[in-house]
């Protein structure tokens, strides 16, 4: 996780050392004003506006942290706040730690479980105000996020919760293995509303369905140099759509190296969110199993298959789960991981 925390003052620059070497398993930096540079080790001075420096962190930053007054903290962010889904944690504490506020991101930002940990860190308060958490309820959009899990509606989400907070019993179906205490929210019987674990988000098991997407398929894609951003992209989203696999289940895009630069897949994988990993043809030879054999492709790139071995490279059980499907000159296949559903 990369954090970037702002103090304000002395006291706040000797906390945030107490942080970084409490935080150590994340990549943590800690920027004050120049006149407060020299009142701690390695905190660093912040030259650039708050505002400024706050706009880049929403950016690039899994966390920020504001040791001073909530209110510098309420400012500095306001401009930034957009979704839930992709803001950042936000934490906002006092200079001598007294008091820990999770104050945006709560759930799947994971500012909630931060500020419990931080708050051990310094002896001081965590301050959650989320009402699942305030009421000792299962909280469905933090456990989807710590489970690597696509929430498909927040409104659903939202809906989800409401009806937890009345003590009213939530639905539940999932296309894979269920492990663990499930909680005391979770009915496997037929409900109104309820969630629904499974690569197809179009799958409506209840009158009112929060689809959740593992997001654990590897795709492999093959296609000549110069090929038009929309026909990979096209081909991509109509192969996993004949299989009823969301493209929200993607995890990577994979091709060879030669394909590195192919700006067709490049964006293709911007779009989706998601990493773009290429490998030598070397690697892709050394993977194992039945594989489609094109002479073409094994004289131009010297591997006789591209998409099928790429996204086997790209996944953790080496498990194929689309061949080779041909779309608009593109070549796409898919492996995914082993997956669980657990409490």
């Amino acid at each position: 996780m990369k954090i970037d925390i702002y103090a304000f003052s002395g006291n706040g620059a000797r906390l945030c050392d107490k942080l970084i070497e409490h935080l150590n398993d994340n990549e943590v930096n800690a920027y004050v004003p120049p006149r407060y540079a020299a009142s701690a080790k390695v905190v660093k001075s912040r030259e650039e506006h708050l505002y400024k420096a706050t706009e880049e962190s929403f950016k690039s930053a899994d966390c920020i942290i504001f040791v001073g007054a909530a209110g510098i903290a309420v400012r500095a962010i306001a401009p930034f706040v957009r979704s839930k889904k992709t803001d950042p944690a936000v934490i906002c504490m006092d200079e001598r730690g007294s008091n820990v506020i999770s104050l945006l991101s709560g759930h799947i930002g994971g500012a909630n479980k931060l500020t419990k940990k931080i708050a051990s860190i310094v002896g001081g308060n965590p301050i959650i105000t989320t009402a699942t958490d305030i009421n000792g309820k299962f909280a469905v959009d933090e456990w989807a996020h710590d489970r690597n899990l696509r929430i498909m509606s927040l409104k659903k989400a939202r809906d989800i919760a409401a009806d937890i907070l009345e003590d009213k019993k939530i639905g539940f179906k999932s296309d894979f293995n269920v492990r663990g205490n499930v909680p005391d929210e979770i009915d496997f019987d037929e409900k109104e509303i309820g969630i629904c674990i499974s690569f197809d988000s179009n799958k409506s098991p209840f009158k009112n369905t929060l689809n959740l997407i593992p997001r654990i398929v590897s795709v492999g894609v093959g296609c000549r140099k110069g090929t038009d951003f929309n026909d990979v992209y096209i081909a991509v989203k109509e192969v996993l759509s004949r299989n009823n696999i969301s493209h929200f289940a993607i995890s990577s895009i994979n091709s060879i190296d030669l394909k590195k630069e192919e700006e067709a897949i490049k964006r293709t994988a911007e779009i989706f969110k998601v990493p773009f990993h290429t490998y030598s043809k070397d690697e892709l030879n050394r993977v194992e199993g039945q594989f489609s054999s094109s002479d073409f492709v094994k004289n131009v790139a010297g591997v006789d298959t591209v998409c099928e071995r790429a996204a086997i490279m790209g996944s953790k059980t080496k498990r194929l789960i689309i061949n080779k499907t041909v779309v608009n000159s593109v070549t796409v296949a898919a492996a995914a991981d082993d997956y669980e559903v657990t409490f």
